[in-house]
């Protein structure tokens, strides 16, 4: 081969030799080329995956791939440049519950014309292996959640409407939901009635229909009963100068029942409860049975019974002057 161009040379040595290091040149230009546009850049890409009906994408980040590209030296990549779709169905499902699905070429975009795809580097094999979840669903009840607490002598009571929703989510997670909570009611200054329109507190990656419930919600007054034992009164007209009696008291007092809110009926105090026979009218002397009646001075208190409800008095003419 050198012979050959020492013979080509000898000819005609000037113009031969122009041409021979331009030859070389170009052959230089050209290998430079080549090789600067093998410039390798190796990225992350973020996996979108299309999931067939049923399927739930898994808890926490995206899947990735990490891939080679090749370009031309000078070129400004963009990671975001690049995209990759990969779609999932039933048929990827592995015997341990997992998902395996072959990377291709053909999943990764590259928006970006001066770079195209060189090697699949992970995962391993180019398998992607995912924990994906089985979507479910079922009914469960709704349970009220309330922010404060029920003012003393009432008792709460809370429709919701529906009471029961819908649930869609992973067959795990929805298989153990008997029932779902709502967002906290508020109890603050509440009226003694009111409706509360109220999302549902769900878990990650569980939906209800609807996920909106009303809550009628009653603050009812608490009620409760108490026994107490008072002595009777009675009660005639001064202008009739009549002495009076019972003719066989009650040992102890007269039994009464009284019923109200438990905080205002536990304060109630004796002196705010009068028991008396009405003898106004009566002027003349003799016995007597009259009713027993009760004044209560207590508001939202009032009167059960009395035992005995009547009693017999004594009326006597008062000769002391």
């Amino acid at each position: 081969m050198l012979t050959k161009i020492w013979r080509f040379l000898k000819r005609d040595p000037l113009r031969r030799g122009v041409a021979l290091a331009f030859a070389i040149l170009l052959y230089l230009h050209l290998n430079s080329q080549l090789t600067t546009e093998n410039r390798l850049v190796r990225v992350r890409v973020p996996v979108t995956l299309l999931l067939e009906s049923g399927l739930q994408p898994p808890a926490g980040n995206m899947p990735e791939i990490g891939i080679t590209l090749r370009g031309k030296a000078g070129a400004e990549f963009h990671p975001g440049n690049v995209q990759a779709n990969v779609k999932v169905n039933h048929s990827n499902r592995q015997p341990d519950g997992s998902y395996a699905v072959k990377i291709t070429p053909g999943d990764i975009r590259i928006m970006d014309k001066k770079f195209h795809i060189h090697s699949i580097d992970s995962p391993a094999g180019g398998i992607l292996k995912l924990a994906l979840l089985r979507k479910g669903e079922r009914y469960a009840k709704v349970r009220p959640v309330f922010d404060g607490t029920v003012p003393p002598g009432m008792q709460l009571s809370c429709e919701i409407i529906p009471d029961q929703v819908l649930i869609t989510g992973s067959e795990d997670v929805i298989s153990k939901l008997q029932y779902v909570h709502t967002a906290r009611i508020p109890l603050m200054d509440a009226p003694e009635f009111f409706e509360f329109d109220t999302q549902l507190a769900l878990p990650a990656q569980v939906s209800a229909d609807p996920n909106r419930v009303l809550a009628r919600v009653k603050l009812i007054r608490q009620f409760s009963r108490r026994s107490m034992r008072l002595p009777v009164s009675i009660m005639t007209n001064p202008e009739h100068n009549m002495e009076t009696s019972i003719a066989a008291p009650p040992p102890g007092g007269v039994e009464l029942i009284l019923r109200g809110p438990a905080a205002k009926l536990a304060a109630l105090t004796p002196n705010q409860v009068r028991l008396f026979v009405d003898a106004v009218g009566i002027a003349q002397p003799g016995r007597r049975r009259l009713p027993i009646r009760c004044h209560i001075n207590a508001p939202e208190i009032e009167l059960v019974s009395i035992v005995p409800d009547e009693v017999e008095i004594q009326l006597t003419t008062n000769t002391s002057k």
